[in-house]
């Protein structure tokens, strides 16, 4: 009687030596018929096409502004529609110098920029007139929101605000544009909260509904930004006193702030024209593209599996996606893979990977803000070493395709996301855990290979008779 250690070892080391037929069955001859296990490893090829989708899920509070075009993915332009929260407020009114506001600016804040640096642009902001819906997808109008003929501001900045010196923009790290508006609205802002008519958020929101911030001008550069703001200055007076004990008059200039948080709505929205060869069938080449909704649709043909394998169990199934390096294609952007992205935290951050998941599935996965189960949802890393993306076993959802509907071809998309981390440290080990995705929104794209032997699945299942 043999050991289940060692029949578990044997069949390990027969699956490593097994060649990679289109189907192979290697049978385990020294074993009586009775206990007997077969291993079965087939390739399939696999269909990919690349699609477009009018918008993707894009709640959060980093917009894009501008415009960028590049060669090989076409035209983005972006820009955002967000509300404010009153984070800082008037030290004392009495105290402010002849109640007057000296100045209104907003503030949009990056730490890098896509693009020409000093590509001149126009950023124009505009009033919000109507109350903002939770629409947190791409393809929002803001005209149905905003008052598109009476711009509170027009500013012309380049990526690289040449308005700060080189030894500021190293001290802070960070780049900022200061976008002059109304005092008007410091003004009347000043007004309301001495008459304590802004006690709440909705009082407040309907007071300043908020702006859309967006380029009127230029092409060329792409800002990621962090942080949107708005600062009322004001100069307070008040009385100190000097080291011998007497009062003194002191004038500070000091602000109110207005901030975008996380709590208020933000809407990003995004306009692409995509060259005509990346939706063309194309028998090579297959794209992803972000932020624009570009996908790669899969097309795993279950039927051919079932044809295989049969009803077999799944040991696994290997997805190989390969990426064209730049010497490989004259089109190339920028980045290579979708970029990584460093944490934010020594215990928290995020990475840039690809998504695997049914087309019915991404509404819900994006908008409960869900990580990768690998039961129904995959996510992997570019290998810089392999220039490819590889799913190391997808055998739950091939699994479910079959049992589901065994004639059926399985679709499957493949999408740029942004993945948030924790790491875990239990004393003995470290992991890190995903727990949150969110579309991948920065430009970037990369070309998948597809034809010949550049886009297959391997899929390894066993038949155990073994009697209990």
């Amino acid at each position: 009687m043999r050991t289940k250690g060692f029949i578990i070892c044997f069949i390990l080391g027969i699956i490593y030596i097994s060649c990679d037929e289109t189907v192979s069955r290697v049978g385990l001859g020294i074993q009586p018929d009775e206990d007997k296990i077969s291993v079965f490893d087939t390739t399939v090829v696999i269909e990919a096409k690349t699609i477009e989708v009018d918008s993707v899920y894009a709640k959060t509070i980093n917009g894009l502004l501008g415009e960028i075009y590049d060669p090989s993915y076409g035209v983005i332009k972006s820009g955002y529609i967000c509300q404010y929260y009153p984070s800082i407020g008037f030290i004392d009114f009495n105290e402010i110098e002849n109640e007057k506001i000296d100045s209104v600016r907003l503030r949009i804040s990056y730490q890098t920029y896509y693009g020409d640096s000093v590509a001149p642009m126009e950023a124009t902001v505009y009033p919000v007139n109507q109350v903002l819906g939770n629409h947190y997808y791409t393809n929002v109008n803001p005209e149905d929101f905003c008052d598109m003929n009476n711009p509170l501001s027009k500013y012309a900045y380049t990526a690289r605000n040449l308005n700060v010196s080189i030894g500021t923009l190293l001290e802070e790290q960070s780049f900022h544009i200061s976008i002059p508006l109304p005092v008007e609205i410091g003004q009347k802002y000043l007004e309301k909260v001495k008459n304590n008519e802004l006690t709440t958020t909705e009082a407040f929101l309907k007071f300043f509904p908020g702006t859309y911030i967006t380029t009127t001008f230029g092409t060329g550069s792409m800002l990621p930004v962090d942080a949107t703001s708005i600062q009322i200055f004001y100069t307070r007076i008040y009385t100190t006193q000097t080291v011998n004990g007497e009062d003194s008059v002191a004038r500070e200039s000091r602000f109110a702030l207005f901030s975008v948080t996380k709590e208020i709505i933000q809407l990003n929205s995004f306009k692409n024209k995509n060259p005509d060869f990346i939706l063309e069938d194309n028998a090579d080449k297959t794209y992803i593209k972000s932020p624009a909704g570009v996908f790669t649709e899969l097309t795993i043909p279950i039927k051919e599996i079932v044809k295989g394998i049969g009803s077999k169990k799944f040991s696994s199934v290997k997805l190989s996606l390969k990426a064209y390096q730049k010497d490989e294609w004259e089109h190339s952007f920028p980045l290579p893979g979708i970029p990584y992205n460093p944490g934010n935290g020594a215990t928290t951050g995020y990475s840039s990977k690809l998504l695997l998941i049914e087309p019915d599935s991404v509404a819900n996965f994006f908008e409960d803000r869900r990580a990768a189960d690998n039961r129904t949802s995959f996510t992997t890393s570019f290998n810089s070493s392999s220039y490819s993306y590889e799913f190391n076993n997808i055998a739950n959802i091939v699994q479910n395709a079959i049992d589901k509907a065994p004639d059926k071809d399985l679709k499957l998309w493949v999408i740029p996301v942004l993945t948030h981390w924790q790491l875990f440290n239990n004393g003995y080990s470290t992991t890190y855990q995903d727990y949150m995705t969110s579309h991948y929104l920065y430009p970037s794209g990369v070309t998948l290979k597809k034809g010949g032997d550049n886009l297959k699945v391997r899929v390894i299942a066993t038949d155990n008779k073994t009697n209990e």
